[in-house]
Formats: structure tokens, sequence, C-alpha cells
């Protein structure tokens, strides 16, 4: 039977999350999607000060202990208890321990347990070996792994070290939607891989060092201009003149933004986001996805988006610069072209659009404008 991928992410709301499993395990094949506070990482590490228990109980308490401390400060923040939880610890012993410590914060403050449990999406902790499946909005990670007593660290990751292990890690690392915490005694350096060559422990290794980085995957580098300059590089340029901090290709996958405008008054998000018919809006083949589901998932996850067409720059460069300033001065979420009619759909039919064969979506979503014909540029521009 011929076989093929599911190439869309839709699950992580920050691209953080899902870029090292992208890099590690399906070679950057994965399309996701840049969010609006792209810049900063949300997988985050927190070196824990404790000691592996491995001679008796095979427990890290310190991590056990910080972990549930972190759910109790988001349960009582009325704020952040909107969010989900879901913790996730390497061993079973690591599991149990963490859930009686759970168990002992909710007969103190039984509050909280109301919170944690009668919610929609109830918290849960599971081990390495039973999270597949599983998603929250927070995930709280305990490695559990560690130097013992005497600071030294054994190469034995229980599940990791079997074969198939990295499989286990990549669905592990993968379950959250906007934040993952990692709360480990163990640092990457630590781990020797002259003493393993499992891949599962060669991925935590790398994953520790991603997380303790504390920095998304992609690295803003200035544009050079050569013989050909795609028109966003030039645009770009033009309103960096103007004074604004400008990134350009935002995204740690195949699918980029062409331009971010920084807020000036939170340089950790994109003011807005500005997508050109240059060589990104030519790499996606079908009008459903250029038009329809990349435009309603950048809308679901925050960004205020202004689309610019080549000709239009071509033929009245400061008439499409008011344009971008007016963008950044409407307080709506999206901002749609004069000349752009576009559907708001839920993220359920946006699943069932990449499910269809792409003429059908795109005859039941033509526009009636001749915008597909005028966004056929490569958006080069020759000197």
């Amino acid at each position: 039977m011929p076989s093929g991928y599911l190439l869309w992410h839709y699950r992580s709301k920050h691209e953080s999350l899902i870029a090292f499993s992208n890099a590690e395990y399906y070679d950057n094949k994965l399309l996701t999607f840049p969010s609006p506070d792209h810049i900063d990482s949300k997988v985050r590490l927190v070196h824990i000060d404790g000691v592996y228990d491995k001679g008796k109980s095979r427990q890290n308490r310190a991590e056990a202990q910080a972990v549930v401390d972190e759910i109790a400060r988001r349960l009582r923040d009325e704020e952040w208890r909107g969010k989900s939880i879901g913790v996730v610890t390497f061993s079973l012993v690591q599991q149990s321990l963490t859930e009686d410590l759970l168990s002992e914060l909710f007969i103190t403050d039984p509050d909280l347990e109301t919170w944690a449990l009668g919610c929609e999406e109830p918290l849960f902790i599971k081990n390495l070996e039973n999270v597949q499946g599983d998603e929250r909005d927070i995930i709280p990670f305990s490695v559990g792994y560690g130097p013992d007593k005497e600071g030294k660290v054994s190469m034995n990751f229980g599940p990791l070290n079997r074969e198939g292990g990295e499989r286990r890690l990549n669905v592990a690392v993968s379950r959250a939607r906007y934040e993952m915490i990692i709360y480990s005694a163990l640092r990457s350096d630590q781990i020797d891989l002259s003493r393993s060559s499992a891949r599962g422990v060669v991925g935590l290794k790398r994953f520790l060092a991603y997380a303790e980085r504390g920095e998304s995957m992609v690295r803003y580098v200035p544009e050079i201009a050569g013989p050909e300059v795609s028109v966003h590089a030039v645009i770009a340029g033009k309103l960096r003149a103007e004074g604004y901090t400008v990134h350009t290709n935002i995204g740690s996958s195949g699918y980029k933004i062409d331009i971010g405008i920084v807020d000036e008054q939170d340089s950790s998000r994109y003011k807005l986001g500005i997508l050109c018919d240059g060589d990104n809006y030519k790499r996606t083949k079908t009008m459903r996805d250029r038009e329809i589901v990349q435009t309603q998932v950048l809308k679901m996850l925050g960004w205020k988006i202004c689309r610019v067409w080549t000709l239009d720059w071509w033929e009245h460069p400061d008439r499409v610069l008011r344009k971008i300033r007016e963008a950044m001065e409407n307080e709506q979420e999206h901002v749609v072209p004069e000349n752009q009619e576009v559907k708001s759909l839920p993220v359920q039919e946006l699943h069932s659009m990449a499910a269809q064969p792409a003429e059908s979506v795109d005859k039941k979503y033509r526009r009636s404008s001749a915008l597909p014909e005028r966004g056929t540029s490569t958006g080069k521009i020759r000197f």
C-alpha cells in the first residue's frame, strides 16, 4: 500500500515545543507555524539541586517536590489555573513519588484538588511508558535520573536504554500545547555518550542541551543583497530604515513568515507579521493552504497579519508602507487585505480540509477576484 505523511502540525501553539522533535526525529519535514511570541522558547529547564537515590528508592525527591510546588503555584493563581497540566516522569517510581506528594498537598488544601481534577482536562501524572496520546497546555517534566549522593552519574536511564527508547522520548517531549518545564538534576554535559550508544540516551542529551539554551532553534541573520533580492528583504530594509526592529523568514520549519516587526513595548513578541508572494508563498502548492489553512492557523495563534503583493510594492511602495503602518496601529487581531475575503473556520474544519483533495477545497473556497493569478510572482527583483 502507498504511504504518506501528515505534514501539518497543529497541536503545539509555539514552535519551540515541537522544534526539537522535528529536527531530531522527523528530518524537519513537519510544517509548523511560528507564533507571535516566537522570539523566546517555551521549553524551559529548571536545574534542581537534588540527588538520584540510585541504590534504594531510585527516586529524585527534590525534583518531585519542585514539580508539585509548581502545580500548587499555578492552581492558586486565578489566571494560570485555566491552563491544563500534565506531568511526565521518566520512571514509574518517580511517578509514584510525585503522586504521593501531590496527594499530601491536596489533603492540606482541598480547593487545589477541586481545581486540578474538576476541570475539563484533569491533571494527570504519567511516566514515559504510558503518556502516549495525552496532551495538556502545560507539561512539567521530571527527569528523575541524575548524580547520586557521591556525584556519580549512572548511564542507566530505564526505557531510554532499550531499543525504541528514542520513540518514547519523542512522544514524551511533544505533549505540551503552550509550555514545557523540565525539572532536572542532570545536565546535558554529564551524559557520557562513550558509555552508551543507545539512541534514546543520545536524544536525551540533545534534548537537555536544547532546553538549557532557552532559545528558539532559529537565529536571525540579516539578508545580504545579491544578484537577486527577495521582495520581503527589500521591504524589511525599508522598515528598518524607518526605525523598526524587523526579522525575516521567521520559523524553524519549511513554513516561514516573511517579515515580523518586533513590538516596541514587548521585545519578546511580534506586533505584525507580513506575508509576501515570494519563495515561501511559491512553496505552498495549493490555494487552499495559502489562503485558507495557513491564514486561519496564524489567526488562531494570535498573529496580526498583513499581506503584501510584489506588483503593489513595485508600483506603489509608499502606499504599501502606509498600509503596513496602519495595520500595526489597528487593534484588531487579524488584518485582511481589502480584496481578500477569508472565511473564519474552526480548527476542526482545518483538520478535515487537510484530508480532502486539494481540488475540491480550492473550488469550494475560490474567490471571485483574480488574486491567485496576481500572487504567482516569485517575489524576485532583478538588478
